[in-house]
């Protein structure tokens, strides 16, 4: 590992998580990894070796992103993770239209910034069918359930603009599209502290006791079905390696259930039994 990688991949949210994990798992694969974040020293959890090159990149601004593709022009790039982003939780008539617009800036916007911006970079460096573009969007890009909806919105999102980009840039450059279902991050924990006054909003409402459920529920998930980000990071890995690469690749069993149910059951049946795991049945 220590000899100069002869390609290299951006990842964007290295700081924790599985962003963390997937700097390790491509540098396994023997790739250089450009693994960034929006403050420099949240990077300093990983290596100092050869084959990782650390960044600040804020995903919201269109100067970060262009000095962190300056900073990379003596790299080759051919290859990017789209990682960074965050989950909105709460009802939808209780969101402002700034958290909305917030969600939408950071997992939708900014995923179409730091992908413009460096496609150019991969397109100069990446031979024939050697380029890769990785959307991380979610199980909820999928299906969506009670309390999510802003960040599905999101996700939902995340896999329409994977799916046009790679209709629009094959055969030079793969797109992948990974859904994970719970992955043990941080991911519920941030949640949880970007809320501001939304428990205060919705106190006296139907959906206080249903919000501290829905975090019952997300951590049951987690202990349940939760697959260790290093793991989920070496199957992205070792996808993003292949020849022929998936155009989706699915995260952990409950992806896989959602999924399987989907396609199983009527969509009334779908919502009833979320209403009901919910608590929204009056």
């Amino acid at each position: 590992m220590q000899n100069q990688p002869t390609k290299w991949i951006v990842i964007t949210g290295c700081s924790t998580g599985l962003g963390r994990s997937l700097v390790g798992a491509m540098r396994r694969q023997g790739w250089g990894v450009v693994a960034t974040a929006r403050k420099l020293e949240t990077l300093s959890n990983l290596p100092n070796e050869q084959g990782i090159f650390k960044v600040a990149l804020d995903v919201l601004s269109d100067d970060s992103v262009r000095l962190a593709v300056q900073q990379c022009q003596h790299l080759r790039i051919v290859g990017l993770i789209n990682n960074a982003g965050y989950g909105q939780v709460g009802p939808l008539e209780y969101i402002t239209t700034q958290e909305l617009r917030n969600q939408m800036e950071t997992n939708v916007i900014g995923l179409h910034r730091v992908t413009n911006y460096f496609l150019p970079l991969i397109r100069k460096y990446a031979l024939p069918g050697e380029g890769r573009v990785v959307h991380v969007a979610s199980m909820l890009g999928r299906v969506t359930i009670p309390m999510g909806g802003a960040y599905s919105a999101s996700k939902y999102a995340v896999v329409s603009l994977g799916e046009a980009l790679r209709m629009e840039i094959a055969p030079d450059i793969k797109v992948i599209l990974v859904e994970p279902g719970a992955v043990r991050t941080e991911l519920r924990e941030t949640a949880t502290k970007i809320w501001g006054d939304l428990p205060q909003r919705i106190e006296g409402t139907r959906f206080k006791p249903i919000l501290h459920r829905y975090l019952s529920l997300g951590k049951d998930a987690s202990q349940r079905w939760a697959r260790d980000p290093d793991r989920s990071a070496d199957k992205i890995a070792r996808a993003i390696n292949q020849p022929s690469p998936p155009r989706r690749v699915l995260i952990g069993p409950d992806a896989y259930i959602v999924l399987i149910i989907k396609k199983l059951i009527p969509m009334s049946w779908y919502e009833a039994i979320a209403r009901k795991i919910y608590g929204l049945t009056r």
